[in-house]
């Protein structure tokens, strides 16, 4: 027994020394090794002087204080637009300067053009503007916000939380000068039948009563704005009435049968202007659509040419 012991000693001692002669590398492979870890770096971010600004504005609030009521074109607002700035305490921010912007004028090409002011706010931490005498009629908004740094697109979309407004109404002089009409009808194949009579109907609903057919009225001066107006000058003067009001109402879409069997529908569709009766210049333009429906032809075209009246006349209220 003691000599099979032995040898199964020797045996094991003897792999052992093999093993270890054959790896000569193991002991370095499981040296500890340590890695670097590098120091954190600070990255800054650097505001855009367009975030400063807006930050600057935090907390401050841009109300209408008051406004003036609607007046007639040629005559003076009777009072002033009045705006006031607070901190974000309730407390009157003095000082700070506002951009106010209020139309300046309107034609026929470029529509209603507006400028701009620049006002520092009083001790109450309020201004408030003064508009002169109205040359013309018009229907917008006055706006205030913080005079910004520049006008970038991107800026001013920003600037809209903090931009406060009013109400600008100037309705037209029409109603005191009056207007004559060369307003025609049109049937569903293009061919003018008559005077577009819901026009004055709406104009004198309206208030607008100093309205009536002018005293040209042939369908040869379709398209021959300057010829009818020559004409008619020549009968009534520039001084009988204010305005000549030209236009044509047609239907973009004939009377149409709704494939459900419903009804029907037809889309109409005016082009208007209106010229000055003293010097002839045009003065006013104006296109509108509506789609109708009805259960009949009847309905259907009574409804959209009720509907283009009242939009026509709205718009020449506010417009001309």
């Amino acid at each position: 027994m003691k000599k099979n012991r032995l040898i199964f000693t020797g045996t094991l001692t003897a792999i052992l020394l093999v093993s270890c002669a054959s790896n000569p590398e193991v002991k370095s492979e499981i040296t500890e090794k340590t890695e670097e870890i590098p120091e954190p770096v600070e990255i800054v971010v650097q505001e855009s002087p367009e975030d400063i600004f807006i930050n600057s504005l935090e907390g401050i609030t841009i109300a209408k204080v008051s406004s003036p009521k609607e007046v007639y074109k040629g005559r003076k607002f009777a009072e002033p637009f009045v705006f006031a700035v607070k901190n974000a305490d309730g407390t009157p921010l003095e000082n700070f300067s506002l951009t106010l912007t209020y139309p300046s004028s309107k034609s026929v090409e470029t529509g209603i053009n507006f400028e701009k002011k620049e006002i520092l706010t009083d001790s109450e931490g309020k201004i408030s503007f003064t508009a002169d005498t109205t040359t013309f009629a018009a229907k917008t908004k006055v706006t205030v916000y913080p005079t910004p740094i520049n006008e970038e697109a991107s800026l001013m979309e920003r600037l809209k939380p903090f931009t406060a407004e009013a109400d600008w109404k100037v309705k037209s002089d029409i109603v005191s000068k009056g207007a004559v009409l060369f307003v025609w009808d049109f049937n569903e194949k293009d061919r003018p039948i008559n005077n577009f009579a819901n026009l004055q109907a709406e104009c004198r609903t309206r208030g607008i009563t100093m309205v009536g057919n002018g005293p040209v009225n042939e369908t040869s001066y379709l398209g021959k704005q300057q010829a009818l107006y020559k004409d008619t000058y020549k009968i009534i003067g520039g001084n009988a009435y204010g305005y000549l009001i030209y236009g044509t109402i047609k239907f973009d879409q004939p009377v149409t049968a709704k494939e459900d069997g419903s009804g029907y529908f037809c889309i109409i569709k005016a082009d208007i202007e209106a010229y000055d009766m003293k010097n002839g210049n045009k003065v006013y333009a104006f296109t509108a659509s509506y789609e109708s429906n009805g259960k009949n032809w009847n309905e259907c075209v009574s409804k959209g040419k009720d509907k283009i009246a009242e939009f026509i006349v709205t718009d020449i209220i506010y417009g001309l």
